[in-house]
């Protein structure tokens, strides 16, 4: 049988999409759902604004994740 795999959206896929899509540090790390249509542009999750993320130069969205990793390494 041939079966296609359907690919994974990224989160910023689906937010683009016009859909909802969970912060995936409240999921992954508070084990709570927190919806929002923000998402990181380097690593394309989304991620509650203010709390776990913010918005940098030029309108870049940057998860705390990501923040840490630029400040390690300029």
């Amino acid at each position: 049988m041939n079966e296609k795999k359907e690919i994974e959206k990224t989160d910023k896929e689906k937010i683009i999409n016009g859909e909802w899509v969970n912060c995936w540090i409240c999921k992954n790390i508070f084990r709570r759902r927190r919806e929002t249509k923000r998402y990181c542009d380097e690593c394309e999750k989304a991620f509650c604004e203010g709390e776990h993320g913010s918005f940098a130069q030029k309108g870049r969205g940057l998860c705390i994740a990501c923040q840490m990793k630029q400040k390690q390494n300029p």
